[in-house]
């Protein structure tokens, strides 16, 4: 595909894509995030693409996973606990939510450390080292399977531990 056939697919289909994502995700901002990750993945497999049925499916395919893989990092978010309480321009957090603060991340932090040995490494290597699903195999030797489900099963067993210790201090 050519710089002209991709701007032609673009143009074509731009503000469809745009309108659906946004009918998905409810924000303006995520859509057009998304859209954009769209047409950067088109042209960055524009080498390879074999289309099999329609561009459109090719592309109503590659727009499903970005909205996937955007809903995966908002809902991990969401749940990532980080050591440094971050600096607020606006407001200060006040004392209690200081303390609330730290004594939630110790209790995340001790529901991390009862993880089996190779369940916290994996754990820890996701969300303190940052490295990709693929690369914990690699290093690990394990298969890419073996490292969702053991990061599955640490985020659940912390969610439960965390879950029961919400109510007492929100």
């Amino acid at each position: 595909m050519n710089r002209a056939a991709f701007d032609e697919i673009f143009h074509q289909y731009a503000d469809v894509v745009h309108t659906y994502i946004k009918g998905r995700l409810g924000s303006e901002e995520d859509a057009n995030d998304v859209l954009q990750e769209v047409f950067i993945k088109l042209w960055n497999k524009r080498q390879s693409i074999d289309i099999h049925t329609s561009l459109r499916n090719y592309l109503y395919t590659i727009v499903q996973n970005c909205i996937n893989d955007h809903l995966r990092v908002v809902k991990r978010q969401r749940y990532t606990l980080t050591a440094d309480i971050q600096d607020r321009t606006e407001e200060r957090p006040l004392p209690d939510e200081q303390y609330q603060y730290k004594q939630v991340y110790h209790i995340w932090k001790g529901a991390v450390d009862t993880l089996p040995g190779q369940m916290r490494r994996i754990y820890a290597m996701k969300n303190e080292e940052q490295l990709s699903v693929k690369e914990i195999a690699s290093e690990l030797q394990l298969s890419e399977q073996t490292v969702k489900n053991q990061l599955h099963t640490a985020g659940q067993r912390i969610i439960k531990i965390l879950r029961g210790v919400q109510f007492f201090f929100f």
